[in-house]
């Protein structure tokens, strides 16, 4: 059981290198998918190294996933000399599509080259100028069209150069004061036009999307990322069929919950992959906790096969270039 559920976790590793007793983990539990940060990239041939080590386990593409945040500007992981220095989304979205569509093209090419197939951008909150500094120049704009308008062009070029594109973070933090890495914000509910840009990128064909962890009012008293009428948003309403990834579990907003209460909530919610920052081996008794949970549960049990018949029906529609079509 643990194995099945270790297929939705994205961890990452605290080091450069695999030590270990995570080589043991990642070997027994069968992992797809991982993270990578700006320490692993610190040190340009151990990079390729710890790639090929990780390929080795069963990690990554084709039949996983290696993601990064490569948004541009203060959020980009890979930086010189492994990977060129982009501005930040805002800088970007002042000059234009022309500009983004270079720069998306660019990041997607590189992101290519190092083996790595998921970026975890465009972030399409709608926040300007006046938004608080965790926010600030990571994101488009605060005009719902110029902002679609952009996500798509960013969205189409990964498309085009093999990298999947995540849009972040849903249902949309514009207006928000507290950082979710610190604190859980609160929210009344999205506007209108926050979920018309999410539903303008699901037209676009993204094939990931992130939720956040923001308690929205109207919705729910727990955070959308424990909330299956977060997931329902999504699907039924906005038409979206790709991957839903929880933002990090690791972050302050969600300190009230213990490690393992995280999983299995994300795990009713619906939600395809769990990003836990922290290194692999911290989430392994939390795991082995929702297994024994699992395990004497026919409606958890019930949730994790609908699950895994989406994971599978992702990759089986990736390996035929229509990444987001999976009903």
């Amino acid at each position: 059981m643990i194995r099945r559920l270790a297929r939705f976790l994205v961890p990452t590793l605290s080091g450069a290198e695999v030590s270990p007793e995570a080589r043991e983990l990642l070997r027994d539990l069968r992992l797809r998918h991982l993270i990578f940060f700006s320490w692993h990239f610190e040190d340009p041939q151990g990079f390729w190294i710890l790639r090929e080590e990780l390929r080795g386990l069963g990690l990554g593409p084709p039949q996983g996933l290696f993601m990064v945040d490569q948004e541009g500007g203060r959020v980009q992981r890979i930086r010189l000399p492994l990977f060129p220095e982009f501005p930040s989304p805002y800088e970007i979205a002042q000059k234009g599509p022309e500009e983004m569509s270079r720069v998306s093209r660019e990041i997607a090419r590189g992101l290519k080259n190092l083996g790595i197939n998921v970026n975890l951008a465009p972030v399409v909150d709608l926040a300007g100028a006046e938004a608080p500094d965790w926010l600030r120049e990571r994101t488009l704009g605060e005009d719902p069209q110029k902002v679609g308008g952009l996500a798509e062009i960013f969205i189409r070029e990964h498309l085009r150069e093999g990298v999947l594109p995540c849009a972040k973070h849903f249902p949309g933090l514009g207006g928000v004061l507290p950082d979710p890495h610190r604190e859980l914000p609160y929210k009344r509910a999205p506007s209108e036009e926050e979920l018309g840009v999410f539903k303008q990128v699901v037209e676009a064909g993204v094939p990931l999307i992130m939720t956040t962890h923001l308690v929205v009012e109207t919705w729910s008293t727990e955070p959308a990322t424990f909330t299956e009428r977060a997931v329902k948003a999504l699907r039924e309403e906005l038409g979206f069929e790709g991957l839903i990834l929880t933002d990090d579990l690791a972050m302050g907003a969600l300190a009230e919950w213990e490690p393992a209460e995280r999983l299995l909530q994300v795990l009713l919610s619906g939600h395809d992959l769990w990003l836990v920052s922290g290194e692999v081996t911290r989430w392994v008794e939390p795991l082995e906790e929702l297994s024994r949970e699992v395990s004497t549960s026919r409606v958890l049990r019930e949730r994790l096969a609908a699950l895994e018949r989406h994971q599978e029906t992702f990759f089986q529609a990736l390996l035929l270039g229509v990444p987001c079509k999976t009903q």
